[in-house]
């Protein structure tokens, strides 16, 4: 029989960072992937830890999306020396940019409120924006500039945590296809796969879009999800066009650190179906060009999708399950996965562990059974 303290359901980030922080308090892991490590919505991010960019401005998100943004700094380097993998983490900072006065409005306003919460950000004219980016010739009034916004490259991310996770002890188990969870009084007491039976007081379901998929016992489901894809592309210039990744209201653009250019991302809901289609990569194509003209001559690259896992009122599932003793759910981070995965291994392990007491608007906020208590069907 094999018995672990933890099972974790999924091989993406989530699930990476959840295995590494419980395996650094010498839980013993088990990681069950129905294929390889980092092969679904991972590795289709671009990778933008932007706290900041992003449109959404709520107390409870934002002050975790920050923490956990800030927690890179101290997270990358022990990563990187326990699993001996580069994440490629960058600190080059966020341009938000505005085409209309309107747009101009609506950032000046969030400028002011993050500055209210003592984060730097600050609005830039157009001629201060082309000072410091000047192959960007669209005509825009200005730009949000989050200087602490960064990137990762988020399929080496996900890896690093699985092989830190692994050195730390953890058993990594791919290609293992999840067939049911194991019940007995009201409590999960296990899983059955294609490989097998294997037991733990704890399991965690990290399988992003695909968890409502898991099967539970006595016709119990999981919170609902919508499967978002997005499609993205990479191109590598001959030389440096920008330094400071562009978000604008179509189309983000984000210099990585080996040399490739990601443009992204389309929204499409519930679709699991990860084909690339021609009408996306032309207008993410024609998007990226007017904004910076100089990706004309870029090389082609490659071209891919990813499904991100939405919930009802866009945030994600930490916690446990309202149904069952054991179970936990660590989903539906939708389009911040790689930006919350580092407070979201410490988080979930401090919950395992009964020590999550220091957040309760936290565990109010992202609780799975939420929707269940306001009387909400999933």
């Amino acid at each position: 029989m094999q018995k672990y303290d933890v099972i974790i359901i999924g091989g993406g980030i989530n699930g990476g960072s959840i295995a590494y922080q419980l395996s650094k308090r010498s839980y013993r892991i088990a990681v069950l992937e129905k294929t390889r490590i980092a092969s679904e919505a991972s590795s289709a991010a671009a990778g933008m830890l932007g706290a900041q960019v992003e449109p959404r401005i709520d107390g409870t998100f934002f002050d975790f999306a920050r923490k956990s943004r800030d927690y890179f700094d101290q997270l990358v380097p022990e990563i990187e020396q326990v699993s001996d993998q580069s994440v490629d983490f960058l600190k080059n900072g966020m341009l938000r940019i505005a085409f209309s006065e309107k747009e101009a409005n609506m950032l000046k306003e969030r400028i002011a409120w993050h500055r209210e919460q003592g984060e730097p950000a600050e609005w830039l004219s157009a001629d201060e924006v082309s000072q410091m980016e000047p192959e960007m010739k669209a005509e825009i009034v200005g730009a949000a500039s989050f200087p602490k916004d960064g990137q990762v490259m988020p399929a080496q991310l996900t890896k690093a945590f699985f092989k830190g996770a692994s050195n730390l002890g953890a058993d990594i188990y791919e290609f293992t296809w999840v067939k049911g969870l194991l019940e007995q009084n009201g409590k999960i007491t296990g899983v059955e796969t294609t490989s097998g039976c294997f037991y733990a007081d704890n399991i965690v379901i990290a399988a992003g879009a695909y968890t409502p998929h898991l099967f539970l016992p006595n016709g119990a489901s999981s919170p609902a999800f919508t499967p978002v894809k997005g499609e993205i592309l990479a191109v590598r210039p001959e030389k440096t066009v920008i330094t400071a990744t562009i978000y604008s209201s179509t189309v983000y653009i984000v210099p990585k650190a080996n040399g490739e250019i990601f443009i992204g991302a389309t929204e499409r809901e519930g679709s699991y179906d990860k084909k690339v289609s021609f009408e996306a990569i032309r207008r993410l194509s024609d998007e990226a060009c007017r904004i910076v003209p100089a990706l004309h001559s870029a090389e082609w690259s490659r071209a891919w999708a990813g499904v991100r896992p939405q919930t009802i009122d866009g945030l994600p599932y930490l916690g446990p399950h309202p149904d069952f003793k054991g179970l936990w759910l660590a989903a539906g981070h939708f389009r911040n996965g790689i930006l919350l995965s580092a407070l979201t291994g410490v988080w979930m392990a401090d919950l395992i562990e009964g020590k999550a007491d220091h957040h309760p608007e936290w565990k109010d906020a992202f609780d799975p059974g939420r929707h269940l208590k306001k009387g909400v069907i999933p």
